[in-house]
């Protein structure tokens, strides 16, 4: 029964304008004729209210439909598109409005003159405020009558689900060879290669600080000025990034959650691997393995680790690093470049942390990035006016002492170990992942 009404609630038509002031004008006939006038007068205003309901459409002369991205992007605002066709003999006016997902800001309602035979696009933005999948509700859609006295209500289904996914910025450096070209522009000697194990990359005029071993005499007597051979890292190496999902992982810095700003950072830092030529693996964790993506340097690789942390949530408990790192052990049996985002809050995370990095050394590599609160640093260079300021800047630097100290002794158990703010997060994983590569040591 409920279903009924609401059916003929939403097919209902709605007077237009011109119906309001026609019934506005009933008021000035029953001035004039009394009230005998004003129901001959109402009786004909609604005789025409259907006739126009009659006449408003036919069949599918009037159609709408919504054009999306195949992905959007979490917190960047992007244009949803409505498609109106009109394909009767007449111009139409036309009012639609979507149904974005639970949770979003509405859809405003988008109104236009469709010529007779046409179509028009109407374009509004939209601005996920979390990754996941996400669905679109039909388009409500009403027609004005060509006697602009009703609005006729269409039911346009277009359900449909879509997929948010982490927002990608510009990279600083997006890949390994661009790097090396914004060094060069700079002036800037890149590190010394290791010969063993180095690939060929491509010749280039001798510059001071180079070594001498690496002059290449035949192009050098060829050109008449020294030239010297340039290595590229080794390709095809191995990188997993894995990627924490316990409870304080789901704290908010910076209007995000650590989470989303870790995804972040694995996608920048996927897509530079890649691109590098190496194979890029991706686990997440809490208090078991959730996610993992065995590693591959195919070009969907990426789009596939997208689309699989799409609805990746944290969970309201600790990490069990010991058990993700040995069953990923147990997967990637090839030396690689183990990069983990995490938090470090407090002594025993740290050192349950500390213990499971033991498992991966000596045969992995691992990069600790802890993602620290940003607000931090604004408490700490303000000065204390008052006694509750006082405590907590006490308090903050008792917390960033214990990470200091964890961070020292990640370093001592041979891993690579940086405390970093969110908005530092993904530029510092492309610099050690680079330098990672430029010391060869994979």
């Amino acid at each position: 029964m409920k279903n009924r009404i609401r059916y003929l609630i939403e097919r209902a038509p709605l007077p237009a304008a011109g119906a309001l002031w026609a019934a506005a004008a009933g008021l000035v006939v029953a001035f004039l004729w009394h009230w005998k006038g004003m129901i001959l007068w109402d009786l004909g205003v609604l005789f025409l209210c259907c006739l126009d309901y009659g006449l408003s459409v036919r069949g599918k002369e009037i159609q709408a439909q919504r054009r999306s991205p195949r992905h959007l992007l979490q917190g960047a605002s992007q244009e949803i598109e409505i498609v109106l066709g009109n394909w009767t003999d007449l111009p139409k006016n036309l009012k639609v409005r979507d149904q974005t997902p639970l949770g979003w800001e509405a859809a405003p309602v988008l109104k236009s003159r469709v010529p007779a035979r046409s179509e028009r696009v109407l374009r509004y933005p939209v601005t996920p405020p979390e990754r996941g999948v996400y669905g679109f509700g039909d388009l409500d859609l009403r027609v004005e009558g060509p006697l602009r006295l009703i609005q006729r209500p269409i039911p346009v289904p277009a359900s449909e689900e879509i997929r948010v996914l982490p927002c990608l910025q510009t990279l600083r450096y997006p890949d390994l060879i661009a790097y090396r070209r914004r060094a060069r522009h700079w002036g800037l000697r890149q590190i010394k290669w290791r010969e063993k194990g180095r690939e060929f990359e491509s010749l280039r005029e001798y510059m001071e600080g180079d070594d001498l071993r690496h002059i290449h005499w035949k192009a050098s007597a060829r050109l008449d000025r020294p030239i010297v051979q340039e290595y590229q890292p080794e390709k095809n190496q191995i990188v997993i990034i894995a990627v924490d999902a316990g409870r304080l992982m789901g704290a908010v810095s910076e209007g995000k959650k650590k989470l989303d700003h870790a995804l972040e950072a694995s996608a920048h830092l996927a897509h530079a691997a890649l691109a590098g030529g190496d194979q890029v693996g991706f686990l997440a964790f809490a208090e078991q393995v959730l996610l993992f993506i065995p590693p591959k340097k195919t070009h969907g690789q990426l789009q596939v680790i997208l689309e699989g942390t799409v609805s990746l949530r944290t969970a309201l408990v600790e990490p069990r690093y010991e058990e993700a790192f040995l069953w990923l052990r147990s997967q990637v049996r090839r030396r690689s470049l183990v990069v983990i985002f995490t938090d470090l809050m407090d002594e025993v995370a740290s050192d349950n942390l500390l213990e499971a990095v033991a498992l991966l050394r000596p045969r992995h590599l691992p990069l600790c990035m802890a993602i620290r609160d940003s607000e931090w640093d604004d408490l700490m260079s303000r000065p204390p006016t008052t006694a509750m300021d006082v405590y907590e800047r006490s308090v903050l630097q008792e917390t960033i002492r214990q990470r200091r100290k964890a961070i020292g002794k990640l370093q001592q158990k041979g891993a690579i170990a940086m405390d970093l703010p969110p908005s530092q997060l993904s530029s510092n994983a492309m610099e050690r992942y680079l330098d990672v590569k430029r010391r060869g040591l994979l």
